[in-house]
């Protein structure tokens, strides 16, 4: 059976850049079920920034806490779970790189990054939202997501989400490339579970991987619907391409995205269509 070295893996990325994909592959690989993992039952440890379970584990209201006081406690606060668990402990985050709750000693992070010209289409019709507001989000510099169930955490521009944890040496990061693990998904899903010292056969991976396609998230969600879902969401699992700005924004949305970002776009090999 696949197995993973026990410990914290951060799995972050900006959003819309494959996480929950990931987490679907990583949940098929270690089941090793014959079914694939229903979509609405990944595992609850996964998940740090509940309000709820913040104050069940810690017994204090975040509202009450400084920034400072509530980054400390989430970092106790994940060294708890992982410890608890024993097992790999794949915690999905969207959080800015930040050395109080994610540079834990002894950690490891995956980092996707996938094209934001993309990054701003999935950002859009995720949050219900035009994609010259998408695009206005990604360069918001002080932008951050909270609600009645989540705890507070700085998100930032991409390029800051992207450099921070790509450039950061408190721990080790593995970046993947979102269109990298679209285009040969095995090739790279080989390659992260060996470089996090994993075991799986070709098999394994194989029925990961088939168990995960977009084909079978979109069955999930259409018969059962999807927890993680937001109320004005069409679906949560929509195309999942690859290049798809290249048909849907407009020359002006192009420049807005690639004047902004263009060093760190270059750097991760997407090239500029209007070179300043």
């Amino acid at each position: 059976m696949a197995t993973l070295p026990a410990g914290l893996i951060w799995l972050a990325s900006y959003p819309k850049s494959g996480n929950t994909w990931m987490r679907v592959l990583f949940a098929n690989l270690l089941t090793g079920s014959e079914q694939p993992c229903n979509i609405n039952r990944l595992s609850e440890e996964e998940l740090l920034i509940s309000r709820w379970r913040f104050c069940d584990e810690l017994l204090v209201e975040p509202d009450s806490l400084y920034s400072a006081e509530l980054a400390k406690l989430r970092a106790m606060q994940g060294a708890f779970v992982a410890r608890r668990l024993g097992t790999p402990f794949i915690c999905k985050t969207h959080d800015r790189f930040d050395t109080e709750v994610t540079g834990l000693p002894g950690s490891r992070g995956l980092y996707l990054v996938r094209d934001p010209r993309d990054v701003a289409i999935s950002l859009s019709h995720h949050a219900g939202i035009s994609i010259d507001a998408a695009i206005a989000q990604m360069l918001d510099a002080t932008a951050h997501s909270d609600g009645p169930m989540q705890l507070r955490y700085a998100l930032g521009d991409w390029a800051s989400h992207v450099t921070g944890w790509t450039t950061q040496e408190e721990i080790p990061v593995q970046v993947v490339r979102y269109e990298d693990l679209r285009q040969d998904t095995k090739a790279e899903f080989t390659r992260i579970i060996g470089w996090l010292n994993g075991t799986a056969s070709s098999a394994e991976v194989d029925r990961a991987i088939d168990h995960s396609s977009l084909r079978e998230l979109q069955r999930q969600e259409a018969t059962h619907g999807f927890r993680e879902s937001l109320p004005q969401q069409e679906r949560f699992f929509r195309s999942g391409k690859a290049g798809e700005w290249r048909q849907a924004l407009t020359p002006g949305q192009i420049r807005r995205i690639e004047d902004a970002f263009g060093p760190v776009m270059e750097q991760w090999g997407y090239s500029q269509v209007h070179h300043v």
